[in-house]
């Protein structure tokens, strides 16, 4: 998790500003910054998801020749 010091990590809502974290893959802001290990294990379920649904369509389309 890395905090960047700048402008666009920050969230500002009614005249307050919040620190976040950027996430690296998405772009997306996350506050709480502790936040941020949840977000990126969703992101690598995704990809477990896609892998899974990508080997589902390997497999038919090999049955299919």
């Amino acid at each position: 998790m890395e905090m960047i010091d700048s402008s666009d990590s920050a969230i500002k809502i009614d005249n307050n500003t919040f620190r976040a974290a950027l996430c690296h893959r998405c772009g997306t802001k996350i506050y709480p910054a502790s936040q941020m290990e949840a977000h990126l294990d969703r992101h690598q379920v995704k990809d477990m998801f896609l892998e899974g649904e990508l080997k589902k369509l390997q497999y038919s389309m090999n049955r299919m020749r």
